[in-house]
């Protein structure tokens, strides 16, 4: 196929590195799978939180939803939206929005994959940096 300078080129293929600036195809491929939650940072105070046998399970292959383990029991088992907004640090990003088992609303930025982390944030001023590592 030949494809002129004008031709741009959708790379829907797993990548690293910045994530919150990408198309969401590639957002997508990027976390697809099975992630071990670790440790999250933020908030007020700038605190951190230890996690142990907490996983997040993304699926994209029929429906967008995502799965949440504690303890090896689902807390989480809900569908995805996404919606293009004002992320509070990086700008015009994915937004992910779920809902937990209790009814929970939850509002994700997905901003990275550095080395071997997977790191998101809440979309909110006050944000908890989430630092995840695939399994």
């Amino acid at each position: 196929m030949t494809c002129l300078s004008g031709c741009k080129k959708d790379n829907v293929g797993p990548t690293t590195g910045e994530l919150y600036n990408k198309p969401l195809s590639v957002i997508k491929a990027s976390i697809e799978g099975n992630w071990q939650l670790h440790y999250a940072i933020g908030g007020i105070g700038n605190v951190l939180q230890n996690f142990d046998s907490t996983n997040w399970e993304f699926n994209f292959q029929n429906q967008d939803r995502i799965k949440q383990y504690y303890e090896g029991k689902i807390v989480t088992d809900s569908t995805i939206t996404w919606n293009k907004g004002q992320d509070n640090y990086s700008g015009q990003s994915y937004i992910m929005g779920f809902y937990d088992k209790l009814g929970y609303p939850y509002s994700y930025i997905v901003d990275g994959i550095y080395e071997d982390t997977l790191v998101m944030h809440d979309n909110y001023d006050d944000a908890m940096f989430y630092h995840l590592t695939k399994q």
